[in-house]
């Protein structure tokens, strides 16, 4: 018979100072800052351990009940019929989901959506319009009562991606107004892949997404449609190169939304999506690139995703092509049906180490977002240059580390073999020679400058 009483542990609780001179022991003289800490992009130093002493005041989170996440792809739009036999071709292959990426105007949007099936969902990315085209879009969509769809439109992410608005900050900025008016449902898309693939750290990601969408709450405010918005969406890129700061990033950024409800009195709820990133990846040996984004996958997922999406691993030099899509879309397939990680109500609820890190984040986040708001705001850091100049000195940072190999990435500064490929597409940095109102935040990877160094020392010695 057990004499314990059932208050009683079975094992006596150890704080967090003996374990860290158990651990100074065993180190047998070597510096405990230096074999054990891990200083992350941001500053922020991670411990070989946690305990219930590093939870943050009040972090006990009421995490909601959330349905399953959602496997999606994109689908860019040049061709309509095209892009209907790949959106057809996803859901065969197990999709819930299709995102059009539209830069042109589609006379008739119901050309896309007519031979679709009535039971998968529908989003269209307009990434140039105005607002006739807006109304036509809409007015032709809303026909279909049996798709379920949505319109989105991001013209911020767009200026800071090209340079340039479509027509003006006014008439564009407008436009997000007008898709409010037109929209039963409307949600305000906030993408912030190309910020965090240009070199942002996590709390910068983190604080321009806040000020990004603190631009268009002011529209919104301004133009009394606040209260009719449904839902923010912010899309993330998550990194394969460190697991558990990109799932602290999207805890910490359910800190910030909250901070910024509470803020400004409003009760709007968010849903991410995200990506695997484009910056640790590699050209060659490009299976590698399998690993890194099941590894983001995960991150995303264990970070309560609402949408999944990823990349193909080889889509740094070609174009679409079915095996590779189809690997891309089993990888999802079997992180939500075969490793359990679908429907959970919160995975990492209980983790000290990720609470702890997260509101590290969250902190040095907000700083950096009370700063942009300081100085002006989202769009203002962009217009000085400021927000760029930040992002790349970042950049320059950690390639600094890679260049110096204090940190390694494989298929670049580690293990490095050229292979001989077939290029569909250009694989490195081209920038348009074009007059742009900013410097655009131009998406980069780490590996480029080895791979290119490496072709251009096989073409010398040729």
């Amino acid at each position: 018979m057990n004499n314990h009483s059932t208050n009683t542990p079975i094992f006596p609780a150890v704080s967090g100072k003996a374990w860290k001179q158990r651990i100074q022991y065993e180190l047998d003289g070597a510096d405990y800052n230096e074999q054990m800490l891990h200083e992350s992009s941001d500053g922020i130093k991670t411990k070989p351990f946690y305990t219930h002493e590093d939870l943050p005041e009040n972090f006990n989170r009421n995490t909601p009940d959330q349905d399953p996440f959602h496997i999606g792809i994109e689908v860019f739009c040049n061709n309509s019929k095209m892009s209907v036999e790949k959106a057809l071709w996803s859901f065969e292959k197990g999709c819930d989901q299709v995102k059009f990426l539209i830069q042109e105007n589609i006379e008739n949007p119901l050309d896309l959506t007519k031979k679709l099936p009535e039971n998968k969902f529908l989003i269209f990315e307009l990434q140039k319009t105005n607002s006739k085209q807006l109304e036509n879009f809409t007015r032709c969509l809303s026909t279909d009562l049996k798709k379920s769809f949505r319109i989105q439109l991001d013209p911020i992410s767009q200026f800071f991606t090209r340079g340039n608005w479509w027509f003006s900050e006014q008439v564009d900025l407008d436009l997000v107004c007008h898709l409010v008016s037109l929209n039963e449902k409307p949600r305000i898309l906030i993408d912030n892949r190309n910020i965090e693939s240009a070199g942002a750290s996590i709390s910068q990601q983190l604080a321009y997404a806040l000020a990004h969408a603190h631009e268009y709450l002011l529209v919104l405010s301004e133009n009394n449609l606040l209260d009719k918005i449904h839902t923010f969406e912010f899309v993330f890129n998550m990194r394969s190169s460190d697991f558990f700061m990109e799932i602290s990033k999207l805890k910490a950024f359910e800190v910030l939304w909250d901070n910024l409800k509470k803020l400004y009195q409003f009760n709007i709820p968010f849903e991410l999506s995200t990506q695997p990133s484009k910056i640790d990846q590699t050209l060659f040996q490009n299976n590698h690139n399998l690993i890194r984004n099941t590894s983001s996958l995960m991150a995303g997922i264990l970070g309560k995703c609402h949408n999944l999406y990823n990349l193909p691993f080889d889509h740094i030099h070609k174009k679409s092509h079915p095996y590779s899509d189809r690997l891309s879309i089993n990888q999802m397939l079997i992180l939500k049906h075969e490793c359990g990680l679908s429907g959970t109500k919160d995975p990492v609820l209980g983790s000290f180490s990720i609470a702890h890190i997260a509101f590290e984040i969250a902190e040095k986040a907000l700083s950096i977002f009370k700063s942009t708001e300081a100085n002006g705001g989202f769009i203002a850091g962009l217009k000085n240059n400021s927000i760029q100049k930040a992002i790349h000195l970042q950049f320059e940072k950690q390639m600094e580390l890679y260049r110096s190999k204090k940190r390694s990435l494989l298929g670049a500064n580690l293990l490095f073999e050229r292979e001989e490929l077939t290029y569909e597409k250009y694989p490195f940095i081209r920038i348009d020679k074009r007059k742009t109102l900013i410097a655009p935040i131009i998406p980069n990877r780490y590996a480029s400058y080895f791979e290119q160094k490496a072709l251009k020392d096989l073409d010398e010695n040729q």
